[in-house]
């Protein structure tokens, strides 16, 4: 018997259903053929956030693609039941790495890039953002696939944010109340860049009222540390 803990995992857009044949290109199968050393004849589990999970039989490895039969859905569809939402500012590579990663493993569901005064990278690569969160979809044994909304300017952001989605910022020196812990309904979390947000960024953000100003403690931490024990509190 196949013990499923230790079959590589991975995610397509393709639909999925019992007795489908798939064809699998591109990152995944550079991924299973060059990096995994997949064989015909091997199982592999694959998802696509809608239909469950399925352990598929590899049919043939060739040059360019991969081809496979699904056998039979090993899990079915698990949807979070309330979405949580992080705004954060794009960051240099190693600390952007991480951050989606562990973003994704802790549950968020959708990723918001801000731009604000103090943000040093300006712009982002979404194909390397989904690689990743795709990477650690997989990993992780994560269901649902998170959604990255595209990178917009922090003011134009809250200008367009829906009022019945309350928002907190994590703004240094400014929130006396603790994130919730446990939060068990929709929820968004704001980190700053590094160097903080301006004095009249940090006015205009907190100006809404469903945005107010929450405390991670006394210390001031790195965007992507902030990020993380945000959303580890709001996960607890």
């Amino acid at each position: 018997m196949v013990d499923l803990t230790k079959t590589v995992r991975v995610f397509t857009t393709q639909n999925l259903g019992e007795g489908l044949s798939l064809s699998l290109d591109g990152d995944t199968h550079h991924y299973l053929r060059n990096v995994m050393r997949t064989v015909e004849g091997q199982p592999l589990r694959i998802f696509n956030g809608r239909d469950g999970e399925f352990v598929g039989r590899v049919e043939r490895v060739e040059k360019k693609h991969i081809e496979l039969t699904l056998e039979n859905r090993v899990r079915e569809q698990c949807n979070p039941t309330h979405k949580i939402h992080l705004l954060f500012t794009p960051l240099k590579k190693e600390r952007m790495d991480f951050l989606i990663e562990k973003s994704v493993e802790l549950g968020a569901t959708d990723l918001h890039p801000v731009l604000t005064q103090n943000t040093d990278v300006r712009k982002i690569n979404e194909d390397r953002f989904q690689a990743q969160m795709i990477e650690a979809m997989e990993q992780c044994e994560r269901m649902d696939a998170p959604h990255l909304h595209p990178l917009e300017d922090i003011l134009k952001k809250i200008a367009s944010w829906p009022h019945n989605l309350p928002l907190m910022a994590a703004i240094e020196r400014m929130g006396t109340e603790p994130i919730p812990r446990g939060l068990e309904k929709d929820c968004a979390l704001l980190v700053g860049p590094p160097g903080g947000f301006t004095a009249e960024e940090k006015s205009d953000i907190l100006a809404p009222d469903f945005v107010h100003a929450v405390s991670l403690g006394r210390n001031i931490l790195r965007s992507e540390t902030a990020a993380i024990a945000g959303l580890s509190l709001l996960k607890l």
